[in-house]
């Protein structure tokens, strides 16, 4: 039986026809799936409306505890027509963020003035969602109970209001290719010196912006098919992501965790199995992708029984838009009890967007960046309904606020790293949403 009221819609719409019959509604939600790529990403939600909404920002002592402070649906709700479709640890609760600077890094520490506009952590909870089958093709909408999902189906009947999609974008700006390969050849100092391992630099693009978020991002989606696409859009801002990338995913029916880091990067050119065989046979982009598994690793074990924590995946080439990446994922069993708190605090942020040893690197990235990285290389995702955990690693992420447009792209840096070339896997990476700004 279903552990949400839940009802098939009697009509056919897409993901985005559903966004776009609740534009204009407060705090709107999507995170985009698909399976394209025959991984994660069955389902697509869409939501709007937040029942709450919660905050914590840059400079409070323990931003992460607000993740102990979501509350759960406290009874089992009533199956609707469609029961027995979805569980409670399919369906998003509380649906959210939590940016890269929620890592603990108190102010005597930090180098860069912090942006106050976007929290480090906000999760806004829903009543009510539009919950979409890409295995089978089929949308229902799943609620805490039957007054909010009958609601939503009305309001999904109806009509689209007018969506002028249409947006405009000044001069981009970039972080200076002289500047990144200073960067990176003051990071490779600190490797061969012993300091880290592996370091993980980014670049910043920024540019004015006017009109339409949900414009560019529908732009961003038709270029970049991803299993976890995250549109969201408050009144101060809005985050629009095309991440491949599993950050972590907490079942607590099982206790089941697990991570799928992403490093290793070749340009798709039109023969992809040669590509696969070059990406994997490469020492540096080897190197780079082991010492972040291991880390993870590492980092999985803080919070998992003894003996659980298991590779199950190795160095597999996914092929994405214009790219293609070594993947692997990292099982364990969680610690009885775990809290999704603790769950965070021993393992953000990412591995395969900070460094290795962790701590050092995440210092050193403060020394070396021109600009603090906000959202970027944080988490997206949601708590689902049996308290479980479903985040991304917020990469291919822009931030629009007050007028501007922020992206960053970034690449692991290890012994074997040629600043030039870091520097053209930069705009590399950046190309699919700089191609999104054009189209």
């Amino acid at each position: 039986m279903a552990l949400v009221w839940l009802t098939q819609l009697p009509f056919i719409l897409s993901p985005a026809e559903a966004t776009l019959r609740l534009t204009g509604e407060p705090d709107l939600t999507w995170l985009d799936g698909g399976l394209e790529h025959g991984r994660e990403g069955r389902y697509s939600f869409v939501a709007a409306g937040a029942a709450e909404v919660r905050e914590a920002n840059f400079g409070e002592p323990q931003p992460l505890a607000l993740l102990d402070t979501l509350t759960l649906p406290s009874a089992q709700a009533t199956g609707g027509p469609a029961a027995g479709e979805l569980s409670r640890e399919d369906v998003p609760h509380w649906i959210g963020h939590v940016a890269y600077d929620a890592h603990g890094f108190g102010q005597a520490r930090s180098r860069h003035v912090r942006d106050q506009r976007v929290p480090v952590v906000r999760f806004a909870r829903y009543a009510a969602l539009f919950a979409h089958d890409h295995a089978t093709g089929r949308s229902f909408v799943a609620a805490d109970d039957e007054i909010s999902g009958r609601a939503l189906v009305a309001r999904l009947g109806q009509e689209a209001p007018i969506f002028d999609p249409r947006f405009s974008v000044g001069d981009v700006s970039v972080t200076p290719d002289s500047r990144h390969c200073d960067a990176v050849r003051r990071a490779l100092h600190h490797v061969r010196e012993g300091d880290v391992y592996e370091i993980n630099l980014a670049r910043r693009f920024w540019a004015p912006f006017q009109g339409s978020a949900l414009g560019l991002f529908l732009r961003m989606r038709a270029l970049s098919p991803v299993p976890f696409g995250y549109f969201a859009q408050s009144s101060q801002h809005a985050v629009l992501g095309r991440s491949m990338e599993r950050f972590l995913r907490y079942r607590v029916r099982d206790r089941a965790l697990w991570t799928s880091p992403i490093k290793g990067t070749i340009a798709r050119q039109g023969d992809d199995a040669a590509e696969a065989q070059s990406l994997q046979a490469d020492p540096k982009e080897h190197a780079e992708h082991a010492m972040v598994v291991d880390l993870m690793r590492n980092d999985l074990s803080r919070v998992a029984e003894v003996g659980s924590v298991q590779v199950t995946e190795l160095m597999t080439v996914l092929p994405f838009a214009g790219l293609s990446h070594l993947i692997s994922t990292v099982r364990a069993t969680a610690l009885p009890d775990l809290t999704l708190a603790t769950l965070l605090a021993q393992t953000f942020p990412p591995g395969s967007v900070t460094g290795t040893p962790k701590e050092r690197a995440l210092e050193i990235i403060e020394s070396l960046e021109d600009g603090a990285r906000g959202l970027y290389t944080g988490a997206v995702g949601f708590v689902d309904r049996a308290g479980g955990l479903s985040l991304a690693v917020a990469i291919r992420t822009a931030l629009v606020s007050e007028g501007s447009l922020e992206y960053f792209a970034g690449g692991g840096i290890v012994w074997g790293s040629d600043a030039q070339r870091e520097t053209a896997e930069t705009e590399l990476k950046a190309q699919v949403f700089l191609r999104a700004l054009k189209a």
